[in-house]
């Protein structure tokens, strides 16, 4: 009965977003802790003609780490990569590699069994998509983004000489597609994060946060994170995850929720897409427009944010001026 409430949502996932057709090779990469969901995608991808291929891997030990040699090859091989994983793949060069041997990639990191049950799923995909489109441009024109809240944040970030990204969540062969986390987002310019961020939405590894986390960026980096338990978990997470350049402290991504049948349910792909949530990633940003690459990527969410781009506000009490 299950598998049949998650068919809806993997046809979502496959024919619209993944635009899987007859004959193509699709490549559905799990690991030990998501295969239960391999079999309901793998029938979907057989109804459209399209040969599955699964594969499981052990789970990775954060975002971003690199993948098995076997797996990153097979990446290069097929029309298609859907990865329902554990951890993050976006952040790893078997996904850029992939797509830059012309494989259209999905991403589905934070996988569980209910995935394909998630509300963001429903979202009119092809309607949102000019939207995303032009917030991304608004990105790409502009200087400098800053981001308040009533909760305290006051965060500025130089965006100058970089490009806006549209994530839509349709698979391609340029960037990431993370299915219904639909955003707009940009790499911001290394050294340039001033001001403090709270954290009230969710962070990856943390979960939902009941206590603000709040933290401070000095020359781009984040310097002071505090809080309660959800503080110190991540600080604990960043130590881990450290290098000597100090390369996972760095802001490495800004984005905006866009799609409005999301919600904060921790999980990476639901929470970021939230409409009218931001969120600010510490650590690689190098696959998306920027030039660093550390131990992982992490997404901080935080709700209800104003976003001004030179000084031009267009996001105010969830709702966009365009």
């Amino acid at each position: 009965m299950n598998e049949v409430m998650m068919y809806p949502g993997a046809y979502a996932l496959i024919k619209v977003l993944a635009g899987v057709v007859e004959g193509e090779k699709v490549l559905i990469l799990t690991d030990f802790q998501t295969e239960s969901i391999a079999k309901t995608l793998a029938d979907v991808t057989c109804s459209l003609g399209a040969e599955p291929i699964t594969m499981s891997m052990p789970p990775r030990k954060g975002h971003g780490d690199a993948l098995p040699d076997p797996v990153a090859a097979a990446m290069k091989e097929v029309d298609v990569v859907i990865a329902p994983t554990t951890y993050n793949i976006a952040h790893t060069n078997a996904r850029h590699e992939a797509q830059a041997a012309g494989a259209r990639v999905l991403v589905l990191p934070e996988s569980h069994e209910n995935i394909l049950l998630s509300k963001g799923l429903q979202a009119d995909f092809i309607s949102l998509r000019p939207q995303v489109e032009q917030v991304a441009n608004l990105l790409t024109k502009g200087d400098v983004v800053r981001v308040t809240t009533t909760q305290g944040t006051d965060l500025r970030l130089s965006i100058k000489g970089r490009e806006g990204r549209a994530l839509t969540g349709f698979a391609n062969t340029k960037d990431i597609s993370a299915v219904h986390c639909i955003e707009s987002s940009i790499a911001p310019v290394e050294g340039s994060a001033e001001g403090v961020l709270v954290v009230d939405g969710s962070i990856p590894g943390v979960g939902l946060i009941d206590t603000p986390v709040v933290v401070e960026f000095k020359a781009g980096k984040a310097v002071s994170i505090t809080g309660g338990k959800e503080a110190d978990l991540f600080r604990k997470i960043l130590i881990e995850r450290n290098d000597e350049d100090g390369n996972i402290y760095y802001a490495g991504e800004f984005g905006i929720g866009m799609n409005p049948e999301c919600e904060l349910e921790n999980s990476m792909l639901s929470d970021e897409g939230v409409f009218g949530t931001i969120h600010v990633a510490l650590g690689t940003n190098a696959y998306i427009g920027g030039v660093i690459k550390a131990k992982g990527h992490y997404d901080m969410v935080v709700k209800d944010a104003i976003v001004e781009i030179d000084g031009v506000t267009i996001l105010r009490n969830n709702e966009l001026y365009l």
